[in-house]
């Protein structure tokens, strides 16, 4: 029996995220990811209309590819898939994975390659600004297992995270969007040595409220050029691109 959390999820993202209607020519992307969920996206998404097309793909299989992936085979790929994007309206990624650190070991000079040759032209070329896309993660076993859970609770979080009521939030939101707009200096203590200030006068706000990444929130603006001071520590493990990063500790200076 599909799982009633997946039709929310799926729901959410093709109404709320995608705003999916006749028009559209959705790619669903999922790594990873159970077959029911996949299909659930992709029943939910014909319903409103949307034509799809779909790439199903393997972390253990795109890692054996990337690890000795020549310059050229790169631009193959990012040739064919620029212009299967460019076709497209809508993108929806769903990355799953049962080894967060699957691409541990690919080599740096492969992954940078890949984000110069594919991820420039492809994701930050067309995809980013021009389509309506939503990308999220899916809950896993080792995903729980780094967060310290037992994968049914992590379940529940993920779900109960990501299907919020956004449209709520939007207008939740709103005042912290306009305080920010007329906000000149900031200044930012949190836990170890964090202290720092920042102006963010005439740049802006954009409240996230569900269109994009999911599960969603933010409130993000960005620092005036040269107007950063102080220290940054981060205080929790990043991961990417199969590498945990821990212990960062920036100072800035102008």
């Amino acid at each position: 029996m599909l799982d009633p959390r997946i039709t929310r999820l799926a729901e959410l993202l093709c109404d709320h995220s995608l705003r999916l209607d006749g028009d559209d020519k959705l790619l669903i992307h999922a790594f990873d990811i159970p077959n029911e969920a996949v299909a659930e996206l992709v029943r939910v998404a014909q319903s409103r209309g949307a034509q799809i097309v779909l790439r199903l793909e393997s972390n253990v299989v795109r890692r054996q590819l990337l690890m000795n992936i020549e310059d050229r085979n790169i631009e193959t790929i990012a040739g064919i898939e620029a212009h299967e994007m460019e076709q497209m309206t809508s993108y929806l990624a769903l990355r799953g994975s049962d080894n967060i650190t699957e691409h541990a070991d690919v080599p740096s000079d492969r992954l940078q390659a890949w984000g110069k040759l594919y991820s420039q032209p492809v994701v930050f070329g067309i995809r980013v600004p021009k389509t309506k896309w939503s990308v999220l993660r899916w809950p896993t076993s080792s995903m729980a297992q780094a967060a310290g859970m037992s994968t049914a609770a992590f379940e529940d979080f993920y779900f109960k995270a990501c299907t919020l009521d956004y449209s709520k939030m939007a207008v939740a939101c709103a005042p912290l969007g306009e305080l920010m707009n007329r906000t000149d200096k900031v200044r930012v203590v949190g836990p170890g040595d964090t202290d720092f200030t920042l102006s963010i006068k005439d740049i802006g706000a954009v409240p996230c409220t569900g269109q994009a990444n999911i599960p969603d929130g933010e409130c993000f603006s960005a620092p005036v050029r040269e107007s950063v001071n102080g220290i940054v520590q981060f205080n929790t493990a990043s991961l990417f691109e199969g590498t945990v990063f821990e212990n960062i500790r920036y100072v800035i200076k102008d």
